[in-house]
């Protein structure tokens, strides 16, 4: 640890700041006097007398070429709204892959698609994004870091419209100032606009973006959100960003019963809320919330836990998703659904104990920037839940601090305070400070530390983090080392194990090859190595080597993986109700298989293969997704999740069904349905969500919930069942 601070000292000079290679390209934007129609036609002749941005260069599945099918786009500006019209060229528009209407879907980048990426401050770290495919389907996100945070429920109010020509297809976007937070004194923003077409996989910017530039494999559209690289937009000048004052008042109705309780009747209740946005200045940003609520979000999926440690289940409610990517703090996210190490913040601990929710009395939330300073403060009271004449869960208040200082052109130095105070209770507190230092475009350098406290002993409550990554064209490696002490205990976020510390070092080398349907080959490696801290022995490795990894021209991926495990368990696990694994040194082998297919197609999957030895036993997992389109209004998925379990103690299964059908009639009307039944925890469910969006901001949802307990299937019994309907306004002063 301490070469790694001496190391970070030599690197962060004046000597190290990044320069740019070449110029950044540039588009002005002319004002207009009259409001464009956006209807996907771009027949107003302003759009003729605009400056053409074109010159689009290809990412893949080649880079540092001139793209394959050439797209245009111009800018213009009235005193309240940004417009961009774009002409994506296709020599074979019967062929143009468009299939999804619904709003932030989960397969929307499997269409053609473009994407507009604004840097509203020029300072090339953070972005908003704004995609629409050839059907006019929106998805929007806020984005910090250049992708170190992707916050995709994030809504913005905004308007697009596109449709398919003889020359290909073109879209019209507006923009309302009012949604975007800037500097009016600042006249030049970043910009760049992807496109993507999908039968051949081409992806191009207009501002160019190679493949040393690494590709994440969390976030879709990471190489876009690289900010540094954009381009720059200019021209606009006195704009009115308004008075940027939200007001969103909801009114809620709803029944609900429990069948088996012959005392319980059914219950019923109309309420009511409001939610309110204040653009205090133009980049800070205050929320307040009175009586929150939550029926509206989607039920969690359920998942098979054969470890000893907690599942992670990520936070969808919107209130707490905005700007949420500030409070981050501690270890990078792992790639895919892998839970995190440790979050010094995780807003899922507000309003949710025991998997039951608490109501949410008042909160509220200064986001935002003050010149190189990012800043970030919450503070949330929950209300007390009573369990028959004992208060089972206390009124609690939760608050966060965080601040960030940006230094050079990318990097970063800030700290983090938060406090849990639960009334009447033992409070926690923690305290922590972070370095981010980028000395180029390859190499990445974080450092952190932080130290809990409450009421119980003071002693070994401390953490640290540090490590690098360094990312080519071909090669990407990695080391992460952590540090959790027996006593630490962040209160108001996630801790997956404790007392641990962690070496893990990673290497991924991929390159092009391009032959027959080859694209790219991989050959992976990596130890995950976890030791007891407070004893110094092993307590987890994990080493993995995946010499055989392929992509294909058609875009499908494969990769076999061989994987030892190393587990010492230190008091008898519990795996399954009376299936106690004892304490002891256990060591494993086994195989992985992992794969997915190009899922743009009509017919798309995706899967994983794991079959090996398992704590002196064996165990064999398989899970595989299949998704239709079956048009471009209706989406099915059904997804089959299977552990059989043989160990010296007994033998179980587990087994989760999920299907999953969307309906989109619009891209602002859209019927989405979860099934879901879990054999090993015989639990059943059916969410329904049927939501409107009347007008942009505002909503209408129909929710129905209906869960069971199913010893089998076929003989379940309904546990509960409940309707509610949801309406909030969007008003704007």
């Amino acid at each position: 640890m301490a070469g790694l601070l001496l190391a970070f000292g030599l690197l962060y000079s004046p000597a190290a700041a990044q320069t740019s290679a070449s110029p950044r390209p540039t588009v002005d934007a002319l004002r207009i006097d009259t409001p464009i129609r956006v209807d996907g036609v771009l027949d107003e002749a302003v759009w003729d007398q605009a400056p053409v941005a074109t010159g689009f260069t290809a990412r893949e599945p080649e880079d540092n070429r001139p793209a394959a099918q050439q797209t245009e786009f111009s800018v213009l500006y009235t005193e309240t709204t940004l417009y961009f019209g774009i002409r994506a060229h296709d020599p074979e528009p019967e062929a143009i892959v468009a299939r999804e209407l619904q709003r932030d879907s989960d397969h929307g980048g499997n269409d053609d698609s473009l994407a507009i990426v604004l840097d509203t401050f020029h300072d090339q770290r953070n972005s908003v994004t704004f995609e629409v495919n050839p059907l006019g389907a929106r998805t929007d996100s806020l984005v910090t870091d250049e992708g170190k945070d992707q916050n995709i429920e994030w809504n913005g109010v905004w308007t697009a419209s596109a449709r398919v020509t003889a020359e290909g297809w073109q879209a019209e976007v507006a923009i309302p100032f009012t949604t975007l937070r800037f500097e009016p004194a600042q006249s030049v923003w970043g910009l760049n606009v992807r496109r993507v077409v999908r039968r051949t996989n081409e992806e191009s910017y207009w501002a160019p973006i190679g493949r040393e530039i690494g590709m994440s494999a969390v976030t879709r559209m990471y190489a876009a959100h690289r900010v540094s690289l954009a381009g720059d937009l200019a021209g606009i000048s006195n704009v009115k960003p308004g008075r940027r004052l939200d007001v969103k008042p909801f009114l809620l109705a709803s029944a609900a019963e429990e069948p088996r309780d012959p005392a319980s009747d059914t219950t019923t209740d109309i309420d009511g809320g409001i939610d309110v946005k204040w653009g205090l200045t133009r980049s800070l940003t205050l929320d307040l919330t009175y009586n929150t609520d939550f029926a509206q979000v989607e039920v969690d999926q359920q998942q098979v836990n054969l470890t000893r440690f907690s599942l992670f289940f990520p936070e969808k409610r919107e209130f707490f998703l905005e700007n949420a990517g500030i409070f981050e703090f501690g270890p990078p996210a792992p790639p895919g659904m892998q839970p995190p190490l440790m979050k010094a913040f995780f807003s899922r601990r507000i309003g949710l104990a025991g998997g039951e929710a608490v109501p949410i009395d008042v909160g509220a939330r200064l986001t935002g920037r003050a010149g190189a300073w990012n800043l970030g403060l919450l503070t949330v009271g929950t209300e007390a839940v009573a369990a028959g004449d004992r208060p089972a869960t206390a009124a609690t208040q939760h608050s966060v601090f965080r601040l960030k200082r940006d230094l050079g052109e990318r990097s970063s130095v800030g700290m983090i305070y938060t406090e849990l105070d639960p009334r009447g209770g033992e409070g926690n507190r923690l305290y922590g400070v972070d370095v981010d230092y980028k000395p180029n475009r390859q190499s990445q350098f974080y450092l952190f530390g932080a130290a809990s406290e409450d009421q119980g002993p003071s002693d070994d409550t401390g953490a640290l983090g540090a490590g690098w990554a360094y990312t080519t064209r071909t090669l990407r490696a990695n080391v992460d080392l952590m540090e959790a002490q027996s006593g630490f205990d962040p209160g108001s976020g996630f801790l997956l194990r404790r007392d641990f510390r962690r070496y893990n070092p990673r290497v991924r080398w991929e390159p092009r090859i391009n032959r027959g349907v080859v694209r790219s080959v991989t050959l992976e490696a990596e130890l995950d190595y976890f030791e007891r801290e407070s004893l110094g022995r092993v307590e987890s490795r994990k080493l993995l080597l995946a010499p055989v990894g392929m992509r294909t021209t058609g875009d499908d991926r494969f990769r076999l993986a061989f994987v030892n495990d190393v587990e010492q368990l230190f008091e008898p696990f519990e795996i399954s109700p009376g299936i106690a694994i004892p304490a002891g040194l256990y060591e494993f082998d086994s195989i992985f298989l992992r794969g997915f297919s190009n899922q743009g197609r009509r017919l798309a999957w995706r899967g994983n293969i794991n079959v090996g030895e398992f704590f002196g036993g064996d165990r064999r997992s398989y899970v595989l997704s299949s998704y239709v389109r079956l048009s471009r209004h209706l989406l099915t998925e059904f997804q089959w999740n299977y552990n059989d379990v043989m160990l010296p103690q007994g033998d179980f299964t587990a087994t989760i069904y999920t299907v999953r059908l969307d309906a989109a009639f619009s891209p602002d009307l859209r019927l989405n349905t979860l099934a879901q039944y879990n054999d090993a925890a015989q639990l059943a469910g059916v969410n329904v969500r049927f939501n409107w969006i009347y007008k942009p901001g505002a909503n209408l949802f129909v929710v129905y919930n209906h869960n069971w307990d199913a010893p089998i299937f076929t003989a379940r019994e309904t546990a509960r069942r409940e309707l509610i309907v949801k309406f909030n306004y969007l008003w704007q002063p």
